[in-house]
């Protein structure tokens, strides 16, 4: 499992979120974003359409450079 905040995923707020992998990141990610920020859920996706994969390249790389977590 790996953790990070809303905020390192480009989002407003340092809620913490955790996932077994990258994919299931981005899923928790866009949950937590439609039910508490819906207007940057938006920003992101337009962002997606503009320039399709450049939020998830840049996060995917955050992700791979943080530790699991160590319960």
């Amino acid at each position: 499992m790996k953790t990070m905040t809303c905020r390192d995923l480009g989002g407003p707020c340092d809620h913490k979120l955790s996932a077994g992998s990258w994919n299931e990141m981005v899923e928790v990610m866009t949950r937590h974003l439609e039910e508490h920020h819906p207007e940057t859920a938006v920003e992101i996706e337009r962002m997606n359409e503009e320039n399709p994969g450049e939020w998830e390249r840049e996060m995917e790389l955050k992700w791979e450079k943080i530790h699991e977590d160590s319960f």
